[in-house]
């Protein structure tokens, strides 16, 4: 008989996928607050959270889109390996 999985039941990512969601998500966030704090020089570190709420899906589709044209430029994101003291 044939698995079946649940709606809730996840595929497990790769260390790589996992760095490269992380920085899609860092990419996009970084750009948007930018943009964010130009257009409400006043705002509140609270109006800026329920803002980033809303805006976080089309920030991040947008992140990723830059990586994937970086990548097919050649260019790789990477995380730095942890510094040691």
């Amino acid at each position: 008989m044939a698995e079946t999985t649940s709606a809730t039941e996840h595929k497990t990512s790769s260390p790589e996928q996992q760095a490269r969601r992380k920085a899609a998500r860092l990419i996009g966030y970084t750009a948007w607050r930018d943009d964010w704090a130009a257009a409400n020089p006043e705002g509140t570190p609270e109006e800026r959270k329920a803002a980033w709420e809303g805006a976080r899906p089309e920030a991040t589709r947008n992140a990723r889109k830059i990586l994937r044209a970086l990548e097919k430029k050649g260019l790789r994101v990477v995380a730095a390996e942890p510094a040691q003291a």
